[in-house]
Parts: C-alpha cells; structure tokens; sequence
C-alpha cells in the first residue's frame, strides 16, 4: 500500500510527539511495557473515533494497520539487504 508524502509526514509527527510523552512517562517512574500497552489502548481509543465508537470495528482497523506495517517492514527488509 503507497501513502502520500503527505501522510507518511503525518505519522512520523505523530510518531515523535508520542515518543516524546512515552519518555516523560518513564520520567515519571512508569515502566516501558506500561506504556508501550498503554499507547496500544491510546491507538484503540483513536480506531473507535474512526468507528462510531465500535470496539470490534475498532480492533479490526488496527489488525490491518498491524498488517500494513509488517508489510511495509518486511519491503523495507528485503530492500536493505
């Protein structure tokens, strides 16, 4: 799957601005794997936006974006060896 230029600026703005709250977090004496479920639970909270509020909608979408992403860093893999 190709996304814009545009979207993929997107994510990694995102990406960075959540990366930066995970360490203020662990600042804050919360463990890594805390957190990293936590932003799990955080990107579930986000699907359900895009879902009318539906939980199962909800965990569907982040199956495919999981799918997506080992796609994209197994392409990412193949290219770099």
């Amino acid at each position: 799957m190709e996304i814009s230029e545009q979207t993929a600026a997107a994510i990694e703005l995102c990406r960075r601005i959540n990366r930066s709250a995970a360490r203020q977090y662990e600042d804050r004496g919360i463990e890594k794997a805390d957190v990293a479920i936590a932003a799990i639970y955080s990107a579930h909270d986000l699907a359900m936006d895009l879902h009318n509020g539906d939980p199962h909608a909800a965990i569907e979408w982040m199956r495919n974006a999981t799918d997506i992403m080992e796609r994209t860093l197994l392409e990412q893999a193949r290219t770099t060896n």
